[in-house]
């Protein structure tokens, strides 16, 4: 899921609610930033500001191919009438209730036969969304949360590279964290991962000038 959201206390309110459904949720604060994350894999759903810089809402969805929430400040029925009948999958006018919002993500996901994926599997890894949980090989691998975070974004998709902007922008609080956080916490992924038996590096490769992908490939065994 992709908040884009200029307001940064907004923004960072709504991936928190959105991230304790487990949606794996990256925000940016503008549609140029959306496009980059997103070059590619879509997201499965795109909850957004109406007007952003030089785009819109909607404009973003078309690029993306994904639904879209509008967050709409306009007040009266007929803006809102007004975006639905433009292609708008849902609107909701500011301010509104965090869990009205998290209802309607499931709700779209559900009609868009997506729903809320569980759980991640990468040959013997398994990562439990909804209960925050890792395992290997069906034993469990004590991560933080923000380890947990960082390894959820490797693996959407694994075998792509993710730089380290990206990796701020899905795993950490808008606004908190840089580039040396990123392979802090990276040095730590692996060796938890390295000691719960997935190998050197645990599965996580550096690529020179880019950044970072998971990958089983090469280790022994896969």
């Amino acid at each position: 899921m992709l908040v884009v959201e200029p307001h940064p206390t907004l923004r960072t309110v709504l991936v928190q609610r959105l991230r304790q459904d487990g949606h794996l949720t990256a925000a940016v604060s503008r549609a140029v930033e959306a496009l980059e994350l997103c070059q590619d894999q879509s997201p499965d759903l795109l909850v957004s500001a109406e007007i952003l810089d030089q785009s819109s809402a909607l404009r973003l969805s078309e690029h993306l191919r994904c639904p879209v929430i509008v967050l709409t400040a306009r007040t009266g029925a007929e803006p809102v009438v007004g975006l639905l009948d433009d292609g708008a999958d849902d609107v909701l006018r500011k301010p509104f209730g965090l869990e009205e919002l998290a209802a309607r993500c499931r709700t779209l996901l559900k009609r868009g036969h997506t729903g809320l994926q569980e759980r991640v599997t990468v040959g013997p890894l398994e990562v439990h969304l909804l209960l925050r949980q890792v395992t290997l090989r069906e034993k469990p691998v004590e991560l933080s949360p923000r380890e947990f975070a960082l390894l959820c974004a490797l693996l959407m998709p694994p075998g792509l590279v993710r730089s380290r902007q990206e990796l701020l922008r899905m795993a950490w609080p808008p606004f908190s964290g840089g580039p040396r956080s990123v392979d802090t916490q990276i040095l730590t992924l692996r060796r938890k991962l390295e000691q719960a038996g997935l190998g050197e590096g645990g599965g996580i490769t550096t690529v020179r000038q880019r950044g970072y992908r998971f990958s089983l490939d090469s280790l022994p065994g896969h």
